[in-house]
């Protein structure tokens, strides 16, 4: 046998008995409980830093990429308290620090991750199971007290898909769950992350919202309708957005268009139905402006109580790239191109008008419940979604009171009267700068 045939024949023989000896390393560890073990460490050490007193949540959601909770902690002195943070920790080396926003209100401490998009970014965490707690400063202390976290809502554990990176996603489960550990027992809050091959088929990264539809012709102007422009930038930008990698669902397409009409929105395959039942992270939804023939330009709604940053790096690209300008508009203007509307006292007055004449109980709206349906729906209780069906003009929408929302941008391309040609003429460079704004923001 030649030299090179025997170093092959050797080294064969190498790899064979390593392998070999790994498999009954493997075996030994489990069969003795060394993962047992390790995860009994884990228990303890989380279990000998925590107060025996648990932190209530009593809300807690997904909203786009974000985690969101809020809740209290019992019997904290206003003059002895110092601050508070959510740690996410994996009971071994690993830790990360989230703000929270807190206040004392009749000796207890309230706490809320603050606005609905921050919160903890999902699509950001390592795959590891982790326990979220809460580290509280006193005065009267110099070591930090940690607390475990108990759900007393109504809602149910989480399964969240991560938007699609690399052609790869992730499954994250976020769940309570009571744990023993010797002669002790605690509730938690695990977030459990975990890869998988691809994203389940009813599971979608973006949705895009064509606005109106069939009956619902939206603005009209020199023979064109909203519902017809907005479904060509739905099926542009669906096209753009699966070329960078993205899985994307249309609320409507020409299969569908015809059976929409003004108030079957919430129907079972209604428009917005449709947006929450693709359990996406974000949407946009196309509309065209109609107002005083002074008024012309871009303009984007956006969620109330979020950060605007993707909002405004979508108004940005879009005027950057094509000859629309930000809106003249100044109502409810937040930015540059940028607005958050509200219902005010006024309107909030006419809709519990309305419902005494129409014979129902007005909805619980406030001056933080957004205006627009195609933000506030599909958005759940992160954005105070309330269609419940007792308007007996629209079926209830099933997903107002979920606690998985999708991050949702109204985008109202210009005024029909005055921005026609650029809203015709430049679809493309629309299309390309706002999945350029997406993708920066997002992957």
């Amino acid at each position: 046998m030649k030299k090179d045939g025997v170093k092959k024949v050797i080294t064969i023989i190498m790899v064979v008995v390593i392998l070999i000896t790994i498999y009954q390393y493997l075996v030994i560890a489990i069969k003795g409980g060394f993962f047992k073990k390790t995860e009994t460490k884990v228990d303890e050490k989380i279990f000998s830093m925590v107060q025996n007193k648990e932190a209530e949540v009593t809300e807690f959601f997904t909203y786009g990429t974000s985690f969101s909770l809020s809740g209290r902690i019992t019997n904290i002195s206003k003059d002895n308290f110092e601050s508070a943070r959510l740690i996410l920790s994996d009971g071994l080396e690993y830790e990360k620090t989230y703000k929270l926003e807190t206040q004392i209100v009749e000796g207890n401490l309230v706490f809320d991750t603050g606005e609905i998009n921050v919160g903890i970014g999902l699509d950001k965490l390592e795959n590891k199971e982790c326990y979220l707690l809460i580290r509280l400063k006193l005065n009267n202390s110099t070591e930090p007290r940690y607390y475990t976290l108990k759900n007393i809502s109504d809602y149910k554990n989480i399964d969240y898909y991560t938007v699609t990176k690399d052609d790869q996603n992730r499954k994250i489960n976020i769940g309570f769950l009571n744990k023993k550990s010797k002669d002790e027992a605690h509730n938690f809050l695990i977030i459990d992350v975990d890869k998988v091959e691809d994203l389940p088929e009813d599971v979608f990264d973006i949705v895009i919202d064509a606005g109106h539809g069939g009956s619902d012709t939206g603005e009209k102007f020199s023979g064109e309708t909203e519902e017809s422009i907005t479904l060509e930038y739905a099926k542009l930008l669906k096209m753009e957005l699966e070329e960078k990698g993205f899985k994307v669902k249309l609320t409507r397409d020409d299969s569908n268009t015809s059976l929409f009409t003004s108030t079957n929105v919430y129907h079972a395959n209604g428009r917005i139905t449709i947006a929450c039942e693709s359990k996406a992270k974000y949407m946009i939804s196309f509309h065209v402006n109609n107002g005083a023939n002074n008024l012309k330009g871009l303009e984007i709604y956006s969620p109330c109580r979020s950060n605007l940053k993707l909002a405004e790096n979508i108004a940005n690209k879009i005027v950057q790239n094509t000859s629309i300008q930000f809106s003249n508009n100044n109502s409810f203007k937040e930015a540059e191109g940028v607005y958050v509307r509200n219902f005010t006292k006024s309107v909030i007055k006419d809709y519990e008008n309305t419902a005494k004449v129409k014979n129902y109980e007005p909805y619980p709206i406030t001056l933080d419940t957004p205006y627009l349906y195609t933000i506030r729906e599909v958005g759940g209780i992160a954005t105070n979604a309330y269609v419940d069906g007792r308007n007996k003009e629209y079926s209830a929408n099933k997903y107002y009171n979920s606690n998985q929302g999708a991050e949702c941008y109204q985008i109202e391309l210009g005024y029909i009267k005055n921005d026609l040609e650029i809203i015709k003429g430049e679809k493309e460079q629309y299309v390309k700068a706002i999945a350029e704004a997406i993708c920066e923001t997002v992957k």
